[in-house]
């Protein structure tokens, strides 16, 4: 059950917090040499709980005389939470030659201790507790083709293990024999691909108006190390419309589909990729999956914003017939959100927002940019 207490305490702290870097002078962020920021983190969940942490990011241009890409981005993503889940992500994100030149690389690990309870409405509900330990790596290059067309390179590795020990020994033991009876196991994935793009948006980190989407088919072989042949092909695209100088209408559209000898580490989780807020990753997971949403954004007063946003979606695809559990037709989102842009110059965001869905699911998401 969502813990109502903490939600107020995270989302008084988030305000203070964000009231606290407003009333901070404008040259402490939009001054040139000013580009370096620490944040504070905050989150919760069903699956992670509570969450603190914070984000030093560093913005800077490779060239200073590169007035038109996109500033680069270095950061650091470190989350401990009280179920004692973490994160640990080192990612930065690089555009030179007047965008011409793009690339991506994160790396890092992770620990989600998941405690899920699937309805189930012919029997008993499933309950499962289990922790899932990654480790991965992340790179891609791309540049631009022609007009606006991209084309990029990429590689991804990630090493999956289950962990049944937070959970009573009765649930541990159930857990792990259900894992076992659907053979979902330790696993390393390894893919290449590439990466067929378009992006003619104004502005990557705050956009306005434009359209972007993404095709990216990965070749996952067992040559690369993978121990499972398949491909995984995702996607994504948003569009904005400027509705006037303080108001913008986004629509964002995501998914993927994998095919051959997908292992449960390859399905797609519900609520990554900026699919859904209001989900929690890992609970809803398929071989396919799509999610469309759209939100309205507004300028209120001076740094502060607002925004509404729904959406909906659904994953599905699953071989094994206790897999099933994993899978729901429809997954409706909505929620309302705050912002404040911590830097006018390069006009970054800081985000609160609050989204729910069904079957208890919600979430309160607090952190750096736009969600797409």
């Amino acid at each position: 059950m969502y813990n109502k207490l903490s939600f107020f305490v995270i989302l008084i702290f988030s305000v203070l917090s964000i009231t606290a870097q407003e009333k901070a002078k404008d040259s402490l962020f939009d001054k040139e040499s000013k580009t370096f920021i620490v944040l504070p983190l905050i989150t919760s969940n069903p699956a992670m709980k509570t969450g603190f942490g914070a984000m030093p990011m560093y913005f800077l241009k490779l060239k200073k005389d590169d007035s038109l890409s996109t500033p680069s981005l270095v950061a650091i993503y470190g989350l401990y939470t009280t179920n004692n889940s973490y994160v640990f992500v080192p990612t930065a994100k690089l555009y030179w030659n007047e965008n011409k030149n793009k690339a991506t690389i994160f790396t890092g690990t992770l620990r989600v201790n998941n405690d899920f309870t699937y309805d189930n409405e012919d029997e008993e509900d499933l309950h499962l507790v289990f922790s899932e330990l990654r480790y991965f790596l992340s790179t891609e290059y791309s540049r631009r083709i022609i007009g606006d067309f991209y084309l990029g390179l990429l590689y991804l590795g990630t090493k999956t293990n289950y962990k049944f020990d937070k959970g009573s020994d009765e649930e541990n033991e159930f857990t792990e024999a259900f894992f076992e009876q659907n053979g979902i196991t330790d696993n390393f994935i390894s893919s290449i691909g590439f990466n067929i793009s378009f992006d003619n948006l104004d502005y990557a980190y705050n956009p306005t108006k434009g359209l972007s989407f993404s095709i990216r088919p990965k070749f996952n072989r067992e040559w690369l190390g993978s121990d499972n042949d398949y491909v995984d092909t995702d996607f994504n695209a948003s569009y904005f419309i400027p509705l006037s100088q303080k108001s913008v209408l986004g629509f964002g559209l995501a998914g993927g589909f994998a095919t051959g000898d997908v292992p449960f580490d390859g399905y797609q989780n519900y609520g990554v990729r900026n699919s859904l807020r209001g989900y929690t990753t890992g609970k809803y997971k398929g071989k396919h999956m799509v999610a469309f949403q759209t939100e309205y954004r507004r300028n209120i007063y001076k740094r502060w914003g607002g925004v509404a946003f729904v959406g909906t979606g659904s994953v599905w695809g699953n071989d094994e017939e206790g897999e099933e559990t994993f899978e729901r037709d429809w997954l409706p989102s909505a929620g309302l959100g705050a912002r404040f842009m911590i830097s006018r110059e390069k006009r970054i965001n800081l985000r609160l927002d609050y989204a729910v869905g069904v079957d208890g699911n919600q979430g309160l998401y607090f952190g750096i940019m736009e969600s797409f």
